[in-house]
């Protein structure tokens, strides 16, 4: 078109309107753009990507939106978005969807090993000690994806890997206080109610994670027998938030460790009724059971 752009203005200024109608993007076509482009813009071949606009469209947020309520939906979008060259966040996305669908041990090997790639969210799995540089944003995303490793451990049951997890988190954000939390449960499993009293004092200054702390706390010193401290923990947690399943089951134990069984029955009937399918509904079950079979058992 630029060579008959040329004929034309040899041919006289006249022609140059017409040269102007008759070009797409060059100079002397600006003022008829838009038609021409979509005029002359070739097919695209089967396959080949035709703007860069449908990879805007991707993102985390919008892969996560539907977790758990449609994990099917949520792997399907994030492996449709590996598939067009997405990175650290879809295959974050896609464990995370795993996680939510049963399969917690690919999950959390897939977690695990994306939170030891530096510069999140550009970094490279394929290359993740090639000296990419984290800034303070990276290293809180690693810490939240190590968080979410130690997470899918413990829901395999494989408690040391989900300590391991989290103490790798904490090296990269020591004050991170959700894998404080897991490290200090995870801790508790592992027979060291000491480690997660240390690790959860002071408590965190946010309402919502004392609360949680509280009750982690008050389940370490319980396992220490302390149970008066125990009891002081798990009052607290529960004056602020009094139907939480966790809290009530808690207390109930420590009810039935004093000896005060009607106190403790309550507490996990209560806990079945708030929350009927709930893992601690299922362990209140567990226990008022043991309860009917031995009344006086501490």
């Amino acid at each position: 078109m630029r060579a008959g752009c040329r004929v034309l203005t040899v041919a006289g200024a006249m022609m140059v309107g017409v040269c102007a109608l008759l070009v797409g993007d060059s100079a002397c076509g600006r003022a008829r753009a838009a038609e021409t482009v979509q005029l002359a813009a070739p097919s695209p071949l089967p396959g080949q990507e035709i703007s860069d606009a449908s990879h805007e469209a991707w993102s985390f947020a919008r892969c996560t939106a539907t977790l758990s309520d449609d994990p099917d939906g949520a792997r399907d979008y994030a492996q449709d978005w590996l598939a067009h060259g997405g990175g650290l966040e879809a295959q974050q996305c896609e464990a995370l969807a795993r996680m939510e669908l049963g399969d917690v041990a690919t999950a959390a090997v897939s977690l695990d090993r994306l939170a030891h790639v530096p510069g999140w969210p550009t970094g490279d799995t394929a290359v993740s000690g090639s000296g990419a540089v984290d800034t303070a944003q990276s290293l809180r995303r690693r810490a939240t994806v190590a968080e979410q490793a130690a997470r899918a451990w413990q829901a395999d049951d494989s408690p040391r890997q989900a300590f391991d997890s989290a103490t790798y988190g904490l090296t990269l954000e020591p004050g991170d206080v959700p894998l404080r939390l897991v490290y200090a449960r995870v801790a508790v499993e592992l027979d060291q109610p000491q480690r997660a009293i240390d690790t959860l004092t002071p408590l965190p200054s946010v309402p919502v994670e004392r609360d949680e702390a509280l009750i982690a706390r008050a389940t370490a010193w319980r396992r220490m027998g302390r149970i008066e401290q125990a009891m002081t923990d798990i009052n607290a947690a529960l004056k602020d938030m009094p139907r939480n399943g966790a809290a009530l089951l808690e207390r109930g134990i420590l009810y039935q460790r004093e000896g005060q069984m009607a106190q403790a029955r309550a507490d996990w009937q209560d806990v079945v009724t708030l929350s009927p399918d709930s893992d601690e509904a299922d362990l209140a079950r567990q226990d008022l059971s043991l309860l009917e079979t031995d009344p006086e058992a501490p």
